[in-house]
């Protein structure tokens, strides 16, 4: 887990989807401690957009 950056980018209180979406996107690239949940993967295949793979 990247604690240093999970600290210097909390996720918003009730952030709206999309604010989830780009969370999770950027965490995927800094971190990826966590999958992604599945209403943020639905909504990047609804979108069209490719859901990351899971560092580690």
């Amino acid at each position: 887990m990247n604690r240093a950056w999970h600290e210097a980018h909390p996720i918003p209180a009730k952030a709206t989807l999309a604010q989830r979406v780009d969370w999770h996107l950027e965490h995927a690239r800094e971190c990826g401690c966590r999958e992604m949940p599945e209403s943020v993967k639905r909504e990047l295949e609804r979108r069209g957009e490719v859901v990351p793979v899971r560092k580690g």
